[in-house]
């Protein structure tokens, strides 16, 4: 079993619980930081911050000497444009050489189930196009990997539609999807890193729920114990309208028409038998967000 497991993505979300959870499970957390002092305010204790810059080979190489694997939470901002560099490519090629030069034990990656389920030629939203190679990259690094695919997070609701006392989807959602909590994500991937040696996986990582868009969203209004919230639905159109003027935006249209149009099986049965079952449900979420 690995024991040094540098992240990267560390402070952002999903990164954060993942750094939490293989903490309390004993692993030695590491991160890449070029702003300690900012990153050991948001990190918790006893994560070993050393000072560098993921972009310079050299850094990489001297952080990666010291660890056994590496785990990637890395995004594409909804500010980058496809011309961009993309931390989840560009940053992801530039771990994995160094990577490959310390003798790294296993990398993982999070993907995401949308990315997966992709139909060529039936939405053509570049940003799955990175997702794609990132996937694509770990697979072919000769590294033994593990590549999480991970449905939405119920924590989505809090933060991401979540704007004041209003929860405001985009579009209407078509189908049903099987919402899980980064709590439940993090133990998965912990799980992972204890049971693997050099073979790969790749895991969909799904809850037990399943609710189209507003049906999750009504639900964790109603069982949500804080104060009244409400539900707004933003037609497609007008964010197809207002994407034309806003880079974000536009980022926010590409997510709700995959969003919105994706078919989502229920593939996580090899998940839960080999890293356990998801124990949280939507409701016990909301009464607890």
């Amino acid at each position: 079993m690995v024991k040094n497991i540098a992240v990267f993505g560390a402070t952002g979300f999903p990164g954060l619980p993942v750094v939490s959870a293989l903490m309390a499970a004993d692993f030695h957390v590491s991160v890449l930081s070029n702003d300690v002092d900012k990153d050991r305010e948001l990190l918790p204790p006893g994560v070993t911050l050393v000072e560098g810059n993921w972009m310079y080979h050299r850094d990489l190489k001297r952080f990666l000497s010291q660890q056994d694997a590496v785990y990637c939470s890395l995004q594409v901002d909804m500010h980058e444009q496809p011309e961009d560099f993309h931390a989840e490519t560009d940053g992801l090629r530039e771990i994995i050489n160094a990577a490959q030069e310390c003798g790294i034990r296993r990398i993982a990656l999070m993907s995401s189930v949308l990315q997966y389920n992709q139909v060529e030629n039936e939405n053509l939203w570049w940003v799955f196009n990175v997702k794609k190679d990132a996937v694509n990259y770990v697979r072919n690094c000769n590294i033994p990997h593990t590549i999480f695919y991970p449905s939405t997070f119920m924590e989505n609701l809090q933060t991401t539609y979540r704007h004041g006392k209003t929860i405001r989807l985009h579009g209407t959602s078509n189908y049903p999807i099987y919402f899980i909590s980064v709590k439940d994500y993090a133990a998965m991937v912990v799980r992972s890193f204890q049971i693997l040696a050099t073979e790969d996986r790749e895991y969909f990582l799904q809850g037990g729920d399943c609710y189209n868009m507003q049906e999750a969203a009504a639900l964790f209004i109603k069982h949500y114990a804080g104060e009244k919230l409400k539900l707004k639905v933003l037609p497609q159109f007008l964010v197809k309208l207002y994407s034309m003027f806003d880079s974000a935006w536009k980022f926010r249209a590409g997510l709700a028409d995959a969003l919105n149009n994706n078919t989502e099986m229920f593939i996580a049965d090899d998940t839960w038998a080999e890293l356990g079952k998801p124990e949280i449900t939507l409701t016990e979420f909301a009464r607890n967000a």
